[in-house]
């Protein structure tokens, strides 16, 4: 078993989106792994993100991928590749490790606390296009720049402790992944200004919205140009996984939901940092 069987096995994700990430974002990871009598029994992804912490442009590790056989579960595996990568890309001057857990408690134990909680919409209506909307795919790469300084400006106003660099390449890849989940990223225009982008996935016929930035102010009218865009079917569903700029959005067929489960987990790789009620914004896939 190699690692693209093994995470095959363990997160069912289809072939497409699997292709896309071994090809793009695996080759960029340090992979941490161990074997029982040759075959692959242990596993942990670890990929370098730029990231702005506290006004500092730097990099730190998303973990993902963390995955053991079935047969090769309770010897301690996970906690040893994890804290190998921890000491590894402490040693290289990263600050923090985030991850998106599949279970809380199973990362406790190692030092990961709870930093992001996501706000989510349900729209079954509310329809309206306020605004244009293109595929970053048909943006030149002037209008690229353009939503790169538009999206940092937003995510830098909102006093957030750590967030992702939303650079041009940042967000070309992005959409590379969306596509692989049979979506893509979208920015919403009005006179030649940018007014929001969004990212979504589709899954038999469901959309999500994995990510939106704007101005609050602007909420209501981004939420509804981007269900527009993705089905004009009235009262049909469209899920907004993550609302935090969409401000405090209400009316007739949409309905808010504040997740329980955490969506981010960061834990500090030395012993200045303090975690503890970081303000953090973080919606990558993987």
């Amino acid at each position: 078993m190699n690692h693209q069987e093994l995470w095959k096995e363990i997160f069912g994700d289809t072939d497409k989106y699997i292709d896309y990430y071994f090809k793009e974002k695996a080759i960029r990871s340090k992979i941490y792994s161990i074997y029982e009598k040759g075959e692959l029994a242990s596993m942990a992804f670890f990929t370098p993100y730029e990231i702005v912490y506290q006004g500092e442009l730097g990099f730190c590790p998303y973990i993902v991928g963390v995955a053991t056989r079935e047969e090769s579960r309770g010897r301690g595996y996970m906690r040893t590749n994890i804290e190998q990568g921890l000491d590894e890309f402490r040693e290289v001057g990263a600050r923090l490790a985030f991850l998106n857990p599949a279970d809380e408690k199973i990362y406790q134990p190692l030092g990961f606390l709870p930093v992001y909680y996501r706000r989510q919409y349900e729209v079954y209506g509310n329809k309206k296009k306020w605004f244009d909307v293109v595929s970053l795919s048909q943006m030149s790469k002037e209008k690229r720049k353009e939503l790169e300084k538009f999206s940092c400006e937003r995510l830098n106003a909102s006093d957030l402790d750590l967030y992702m660099c939303h650079s041009a390449g940042y967000l070309a890849q992005l959409h590379k992944e969306m596509k692989a989940l049979e979506g893509e990223v979208i920015v919403l225009w009005e006179d030649e200004k940018i007014c929001g982008m969004a990212a979504y996935t589709r899954e038999e016929d469901v959309y999500e919205v994995t990510e939106v930035i704007c101005d609050p102010k602007d909420g209501r009218k981004v939420l509804e140009s981007i269900c527009a865009y993705l089905d004009e079917e009235e009262g049909k569903k469209v899920i907004i996984l993550d609302g935090y700029f969409l401000g405090e959005v209400s009316g007739e067929g949409i309905r808010s939901v504040k997740c329980r489960k955490p969506y981010i987990m960061v834990k500090a790789l030395n012993m200045k940092e303090e975690v503890t009620g970081l303000h953090v914004y973080i919606n990558d896939i993987t």
